[in-house]
């Protein structure tokens, strides 16, 4: 009997590729004569030599599956990799292939297929393996019953011939595929899967392959005998065809699947032992781990946003047909549009994605009735609270808040005092002379109201600090009193009291009082808000605060943001710090009373070190350079990690004292900057790297975002954790982020390997900070805020009222 022509193919996204290098390259073994195909369900990487060879790589996008975009944006990575299949098949048919197998990447091929080939060659249109061929009735999954659910035949494995019969059934799926391949059992469906068991009743030639040798896998091995040696693997006596290494973990071969207990540790008999060992070193060769899961392609809105199951449910089940263009760009604005068929959006605002998880979740709308303007405002309420935890992102939370803290603000309030003879404008009280984060803040508020013409002074204080008073830039400008109308407190919340009682009669006492706090965690401490007492309005210096404080008090909490856009200084010789003359150099910087926990340096140091030094890719002329402040009275339970920095050899660390020129020369001797940091309230050091034009790469959460996205710096993915004990005050249900170390070594051999890119996004990033954040922009917002409080109190202007997305818009 003639051979037809033959083609092997997997699909899988990038973090796959290490797995379906040694599912390929075995196939291609056993059968030299069958083309060898990659479907490629993500972006392709730059680097070519990622993929396996002697294989032809096809992205998805190429197949021309109908409104693709639409199609990624429906479905979560698993859904739509198997989405692919019967599109990918009818691609290789239309290419001339008469006999297309599909094989999972998890697969290893251990002999040749030769009763699947007979059967296509014989002119099966289908030829499919049941997960079981005898009943399994134990209670725990694996089980018969589980396998209901599931489907009948695993499409890890799937034969198709070429003709009408398959044509027509492969159409059929393709139109299911497109809009139904989700994991929901409860309507009978698991993704691809579930539809196939009803192609032996469709397909006269479809073909049952009951030969035990094939796609063995955890739901079947209970039930076969695994046999032989090392490089002779028998399967009930026969060879192993193929075994399905479903749900294993590369990192732990100790257990066979993720998806069952049986075959664990001494459950694994030694012959299954050494099978998973020598898989798992293949992939692990292979580079198993060293691609994240982040860089999936269709993980994320065009902005950066997390895109959640949620949201892609609502897509699905709101818009068969989307008009609206590409989702990834335009969709995200959508979902914080008011919805006009939910009562009480016109108040309160209920956006597209409240109203749908409203409308999804029995419980939601038990609690909150959207017919009422307190169920509508209790619901908003809850939204803002608690939503990010369901949606994965606060930045879809974000405009929610701000939007309800404009309604829930009084409409008027006091205005400054009349005006009394000659006094400045307004006073800047702070930390000016402080090497602080803080400190900084108020010399850049105090500079840019004398940038926007407005006559300011400052008033220094030291209070509850032990930094050094290193900054006299604007010694000249200081006062021993603030004698002005408005008065602007660069302070924390915890300290704005007792800073207050402190300066007592040095504080005009009649003043219109405007407090511009920093905070790190996503929940402002509720002790401290009584402090906003004391003042007029919140200047929120990032959205990240605004949206914290918007529900929290009831007074103006504007978004005020700092110029971060400066003058280079005059460059340093590397020689000046210490710095090898040839290296590439990543830098970090921060102070040890600054809570170094959540700066987490450390994770910074192994990130370097998988990225730079582990085997197969130890990169020499890389460096790593860390300046740190207050080493020597740092906290106690700050001593050790100091103690580590000082005797770990793979980085350069430095502990003197630099004013603010000099630390700005240090980080433009290096060549970028990395923060891997679990919170910030603004990220100073990353937009004084903007500015001097260096990548940037930092943990995608809290302030950063604002600043940071793939157009302009490198995010890191994270998870959120609750805050530890004794890490950081007011830890109590608390979370913040563990950025992806495996992610952030990913991108810093993307800075280092690809600098062309790396620049533009580094000057996209320093254009972004000259039309968003320059001292001309920054104080024409603070100058109009002072001239709406002279004409008629606080009307809530635009910088309360937009959205980040708007901001993002302009």
């Amino acid at each position: 009997m003639a051979t037809r022509p033959r083609a092997i193919f997997t699909i899988c996204s990038n973090n796959y590729v290490p797995m379906a290098r040694v599912l390929l390259e075995s196939a291609k073994r056993h059968h030299p004569e069958a083309d060898v195909y990659l479907c490629l369900a993500d972006e392709a990487l730059p680097e070519a030599a990622f993929y396996p060879g002697q294989c032809e790589l096809i992205a998805a996008k190429t197949l021309g599956i109908p409104n693709f975009r639409e199609f990624a944006f429906r479905y979560d990575i698993m859904e739509f990799n198997t989405a692919i299949k019967p599109f990918m098949i009818r691609h290789l048919l239309a290419r001339g292939h008469e006999s297309v197998v599909y094989l999972d990447p998890d697969i290893e091929v251990f002999a040749p297929l030769e009763r699947v080939f007979s059967l296509l060659d014989e002119g099966a249109s289908f030829v499919l393996t049941p997960h079981l061929t005898q009943p399994l009735e134990q209670p725990n999954f694996p089980n018969d019953l589980g396998i209901m659910r599931a489907g009948v035949y695993n499409l890890g494995f799937l034969g198709v011939g070429a003709g009408e019969e398959a044509d027509r059934i492969l159409r059929w799926w393709s139109r299911r595929l497109q809009y139904e391949c989700v994991n929901e059992p409860d309507r009978g469906i698991f993704v691809d899967q579930k539809f196939m068991d009803l192609v032996p009743g469709f397909a006269a030639g479809a073909r049952i392959l009951r030969d035990t040798a094939y796609n063995v896998a955890y739901w079947n091995l209970q039930q076969r005998a695994l046999g032989g040696e090392p490089d002779d693997w028998k399967i009930d006596g026969a060879p192993l065809r193929f075994f399905h290494f479903s749900g294993i973990d590369p990192f732990n071969p100790k257990y066979l699947s993720k998806h069952t207990e049986s075959f664990r540790d001494e459950q694994q008999s030694p012959l299954l032992g050494e099978l998973l060992r020598r898989y798992a070193a293949q992939v692990l060769a292979n580079g198993h781990g060293r691609v994240p899961n982040a860089i999936y392609a269709y993980g994320r809105f065009a902005s950066g946003t997390l895109l959640p199951e949620v949201v892609r449910r609502m897509f699905r089940d709101r818009h068969v047909h989307w008009s609206g263009g590409d989702p990834f760009h335009t969709y995200e604005e959508y979902l914080h549009l008011p919805c006009a068929r939910t009562a009480g959006t016109a108040s309160r605002g209920v956006t597209n994605l409240m109203s749908y998880l409203h409308e999804r979740e029995p419980w939601l709308r038990g609690i909150y009735d959207l017919a009422t303007s307190e169920g509508v405002g209790r619901y908003v309420d809850w939204y803002v609270q608690n939503a990010r935890t369901l949606l994965k992102d606060s930045r879809l939370v974000a405009p929610v808040a701000l939007r309800a803290g404009v309604q829930a603000a009084p409409a008027h309030g006091r205005r400054p005092p009349a005006r009394r003879g000659a006094e400045p404008d307004a006073a800047v009280i702070g930390y000016l002379r402080l090497a602080l984060g803080v400190g900084e803040a108020g010399r850049q508020v105090l500079r840019t109201l004398r940038h926007a013409g407005l006559d300011a002074r400052g008033l220094p204080i030291q209070f509850g600090s032990m930094s050094a008073a290193v900054d006299k830039s604007l010694e000249p400008l200081f006062d021993d009193t603030a004698t002005a109308r408005v008065q602007v407190f660069n302070i924390n919340a915890d300290q704005l009291p007792g800073v207050i009682a402190h300066l007592g009669s040095a504080l005009r006492s009649d003043a219109y009082r405007v407090a511009m706090p920093f905070w790190e965690l996503e929940h402002f401490p509720a002790p401290w808000l009584a402090a906003f007492d004391l003042v007029d309005e919140i200047w929120a210096p990032t959205r990240f605060i605004q949206t914290m404080l918007a529900r929290r008090i009831g007074k103006p909490v504007l978004h005020m943001p700092l110029p971060l856009d400066f003058e280079a200084p005059p460059t340093l010789d590397r020689a000046r710090f210490g710095l090898p003359e040839h290296a590439f150099l990543f830098f970090f910087s921060f102070d040890f009373l600054s809570y170094a926990e959540r700066k987490n340096p450390m994770a910074l140091v192994r990130a370097f070190k998988k990225a730079f030094r582990d085997e197969g890719s130890a990169h020499p002329n890389v460096c790593l350079v860390l300046k740190t402040l207050n080493a020597d009275i740092a906290p106690a339970h700050s001593q050790a990690l100091r103690d580590i920095l000082r005797t770990d050899l793979d980085l350069t660390l430095i502990e003197e004292t630099l004013t603010r020129t000099e630390t700005l020369q240090l980080i433009t001797a290096c060549d970028a900057v990395v923060s891997l940091h679990r919170s910030e309230g603004l990220g100073l050091l990353i937009a004084e790297a903007m500015a001097l034009g260096k990548p940037v790469i930092a943990t995608d959460y809290s302030a950063t975002v604002e600043l940071v996205s793939s157009d302009t710096g490198w995010p890191v993915d994270f998870k959120l954790v609750p805050v530890p004990e004794n890490q950081y005050p007011f830890h109590e249900g608390q979370v913040w982020a563990e950025p992806d170390e495996n992610h952030a070594a990913w991108q810093m051999r993307q800075v280092f390997h690809n600098r062309r890119e790396a620049q533009r996004r580094a000057d996209t990033a320093r254009t972004m900070l000259k039309q968003q954040f320059s001292a001309e922009n920054c104080g024409a917002r603070m100058r109009l805020r002072l001239q709406e409080l002279e004409s008629a109190g606080p009307p809530l202007q635009a910088a309360m009222a937009c959205t980040p997305v708007e901001d993002r818009a302009r």
